[in-house]
C-alpha cells in the first residue's frame, strides 16, 4: 500500500535530530532580527550595563555610610606624640633643635629648643588644647597660651645677642602687657610661610605641611574625622568619627567600579621580546 508506505518512511530518527536544531536556529534568528540584537556589541553592552548598575549600588552605599554617625575614642600617649613631633617637625625644620610635649589633666606644656639667627634658646610655655583637626582636608593644631614663656636657657654666638634678646622680651611684656611668644612664632618663616598664625593668645599651627609627606599617616587620617581632643596625664584622648567610605576603600563614590582595564574587548598590547 503506497499510501501507508509514505507515512511509514516520512521521518527517520536522524532526520528528526537534524530538524530540531535547525528549527531552533531559525526561531533565534527571527528573534534577533525583530529585537535588533547585535551580537558583536553584546559583550560591550553587558559590560556597560554592569558598570552602571554596580556604580549606582556603590554610590548609594557610600552615601548611606557617610551619613551614618558613630564615634569612638583613640588614646595617644605622650611618648607617641613626641615621636611624631621629632619625626615630622624637628627633623624637617632646621631652626627647631628639639620639641617636646608634657601632657597634664586639661593642659599641656610645650618645651622647645631653637636656633634663631645664632641665638640658641630653650623656652617653655603652658597651653590649653582648643582644637585638633585631623581629616582629609586640614590638619591643624589650635592652642591657647595660659602662662608666660619661661626662658630656661639662652646663649648666642655673639656676646651681645643674648642680653639683647632678654631685654627685648622684657620690654615687650612691659609695654604691651602680653607674652611675645605668639608674635615670635608667627614672625619665623618656614619656606616663606609663617611657622604659626595667632590671634591674641590663640596660636594656630598648620601641621599638615609636614604630615603630607607621611603617606601612611595621611592614609589613616583620611579614614577618620577628628575635631576634639582632651589632654590627660601623659596621654591625649581623641574623639574620632570614621569615614566608612574610605575605610571600605570606596574612595570617590562617583568613580567607576569597573574601568576600561576590565573590558574584555580591550586590545591586548603585544609583549616585548626579552633581549
Amino acid at each position: 500500500m503506497p499510501h501507508s508506505q509514505h507515512f511509514a518512511h516520512s521521518h527517520t530518527p536522524n532526520d528528526t535530530a537534524q530538524a530540531r536544531p535547525t528549527l531552533g536556529l531559525n526561531f533565534l534568528q527571527q528573534f534577533i532580527d525583530v529585537s535588533g540584537f547585535n551580537r558583536e556589541t553584546f559583550v560591550e553592552d553587558l559590560f556597560l550595563s554592569w558598570q552602571q548598575t554596580l556604580g549606582s549600588v556603590k554610590h548609594s552605599y557610600a552615601s548611606a555610610a557617610d551619613s551614618f554617625i558613630d564615634e569612638f575614642f583613640v588614646t595617644v600617649s605622650q611618648e607617641q606624640l613626641n615621636d611624631l613631633l621629632y619625626q615630622y617637625v624637628t627633623k624637617n625644620v632646621d631652626m627647631v633643635l628639639d620639641l617636646k610635649l608634657e601632657l597634664h589633666d586639661g593642659w599641656l606644656r610645650l618645651i622647645a629648643t631653637v636656633n634663631f639667627k645664632g641665638i640658641f634658646a630653650t623656652v617653655a610655655s603652658n597651653f590649653e588644647l582648643v582644637q585638633l583637626q585631623l581629616d582629609r582636608h586640614r590638619q591643624r593644631l589650635v592652642l591657647r597660651q595660659i602662662s608666660d614663656t619661661d626662658i630656661i636657657e639662652l646663649h648666642s654666638r655673639k656676646f651681645w645677642q643674648a642680653p639683647l634678646a632678654r631685654f627685648a622680651v622684657k620690654s615687650y611684656r612691659t609695654l604691651l602687657k602680653k607674652d611675645p611668644l605668639p608674635f615670635i612664632l608667627s614672625s619665623i618663616p618656614i619656606k616663606g610661610v609663617p611657622f604659626t598664625e595667632h590671634k591674641g593668645d590663640v596660636i594656630y599651627l598648620e601641621i599638615g605641611r609636614w604630615l603630607k609627606k607621611a603617606k601612611i599617616v595621611m592614609k589613616n587620617i583620611r579614614k577618620v574625622q577628628i575635631n576634639t581632643g582632651v589632654t590627660m596625664h601623659e596621654q591625649l584622648i581623641l574623639k574620632a568619627q570614621p569615614n566608612f567610605g574610605e575605610i571600605l576603600s570606596f574612595g570617590d563614590p562617583n568613580a567607576d567600579i569597573i574601568t576600561e582595564d576590565d573590558n574584555p574587548n580591550k586590545p591586548v598590547k603585544p609583549k616585548k621580546d626579552k633581549k
